[in-house]
């Protein structure tokens, strides 16, 4: 993989929404600086819960064209083919479950298969959401009752509803999947053992390198397990708490083009005397 996609020993691995782009875009100065990095010899690696074709023009905005970590960690692919390096799949059986036990909530559910989003008739934000990215949407979800493996199931709404559901899926399904937070109105569902984390340690294990330096970015608990194994951990300064204190660098928020200045920091003098240290 490396020789084919020219894999430096420096990445920055880095969420988009609420990190990098806003208003969902990536902002000019935003790409410029991506490009400084590349430049200087970084290689930029998105890691989003999005599926590659909802991520895919924020990708070449950027010029990040490694390979991606998408579905929350449920995949690595191939911006440029498509081709799929890692995946893990949850269960026909086990995803049933998930759907069984929160079909009936107030809540939008969204079910990731390859490249294409199934959601109920009535989920209406969703419906709007996928056709405005030209994302594959099946508004066909009738029942829970699906016989294929998925990647990612994902409820959305409001806090407390997703709070709660957090809580009944966690009583029923340890063991069987991985349940995190993408955002507090965010619930994300996905096979057991997946998170960014583990996509970024498969995909250093397919890079062929020995000995990479990894600054990671992020600012939701879906990053936590990510940055937790990165070497150097930046946060937008409007992360959530878990997120702020692991930080090495707090940086302004997508709304303020913060990427900037993580571009300026790592691009400085003082990130050699600060690497090892908080600053």
């Amino acid at each position: 993989m490396k020789k084919d996609l020219s894999f430096t020993d420096k990445w920055i691995v880095l969420d988009l929404d609420g990190t990098v782009i806003y208003d969902d875009r990536v902002p000019r100065d935003v790409a410029r600086s991506a490009e400084l990095l590349k430049s200087s010899g970084w290689s930029l690696i998105v890691a989003t819960g999005r599926i590659l074709a909802g991520a895919l023009r924020h990708i070449r905005s950027l010029g990040a064209l490694w390979p991606a970590i998408v579905y929350d960690g449920a995949r690595v692919m191939d911006p440029k083919s498509g081709a799929v390096y890692f995946e893990r799949r949850m269960p026909a059986d086990v995803a049933r479950e998930v759907l069984r036990l929160g079909f009936d909530f107030p809540l939008e559910v969204q079910v990731y298969g390859d490249e294409a989003v199934r959601c109920r008739p009535s989920d209406l934000l969703s419906i709007a959401y996928f056709k405005s990215l030209d994302v594959k949407l099946e508004p066909v979800l009738l029942s829970s009752d699906i016989k294929d493996d998925v990647f990612r199931i994902l409820y959305f709404g409001k806090p407390a509803l997703v709070a709660k559901l957090k809580g009944m899926l966690e009583g029923s399904l340890s063991g069987k999947v991985n349940i995190t937070l993408a955002g507090d109105d965010f619930l994300d569902v996905l096979p057991l053992g997946t998170s960014k984390g583990s996509a970024l340690a498969e995909l250093k294990k397919l890079s062929g390198l020995n000995d990479v330096y990894v600054v990671g970015v992020g600012d939701h608990m879906n990053d936590l397990e990510m940055l937790g194994i990165c070497d150097f951990k930046v946060a937008p300064e409007d992360a959530v708490s878990d997120i702020l204190e692991m930080a090495d660098l707090v940086i302004p928020p997508a709304s303020r083009k913060g990427f900037c200045a993580l571009a300026d920091f790592l691009l400085s003098r003082d990130f050699k005397i600060t690497v090892n240290g908080r600053c």
